[in-house]
């Protein structure tokens, strides 16, 4: 897979601010994440913003989200796709927050569900080569190996995604 797929109108309004309602309290700090990663022998990482642990598709209050975005890949890109990982990120644009990384150790494929942005300053995922803009209530399939990060804003805007590594079913 070399393209990048953007699927739109992935829930309905109401089912997609009750997802953003229902992650918040799972977000933690920056340090938190440090504590955790280090149990996971995952020395060395940085998070910017807050994020979930990257568990979320394990419980129970986030099956329905999970299960329909991969009945959605199923549907559009008619190809299987397991969960590794899944976590929600909330960041707010500043330049300190940029971590450009990769998930090419994580599964085939990576995925930005954008849950809560701002057009034109937060709707996409900024690569090396170009920002991909994807529209609030999309989701946007690539390469796990692409070198990527939130873009950043001169505004304080509020941004929720979900990222998930699949592989392949």
């Amino acid at each position: 897979m070399d393209n990048f797929y953007c699927i739109e109108n992935i829930f309905t309004n109401e089912e997609r601010k009750d997802f953003i309602k229902k992650s918040k309290p799972f977000l933690l700090d920056p340090e938190q994440l440090s504590d955790i990663a280090s149990r996971m022998n995952l020395h060395g990482r940085t998070y910017p913003g807050k994020q979930t642990s990257p568990d979320l598709h394990e419980r129970n209050e986030f099956k329905y989200e999970h299960n329909r975005i991969v009945s959605v890949i199923r549907r559009i890109l008619g190809k299987d796709v397991l969960i590794l990982k899944s976590w929600v990120n909330w960041t707010n644009g500043k330049k300190k927050d940029i971590q450009w990384h990769n998930h090419k150790d994580s599964g085939d494929l990576s995925l930005v569900y954008y849950m809560k942005t701002v057009p034109f300053f937060s709707n996409g995922t900024v690569f090396k080569e170009r920002m991909v803009r994807s529209p609030q209530n999309s989701m946007l399939i690539f390469p796990c190996h692409m070198e990527h990060t939130a873009p950043s804003c001169p505004f304080r805007f509020d941004r929720y995604t979900l990222a998930m590594d699949l592989v392949y079913g």
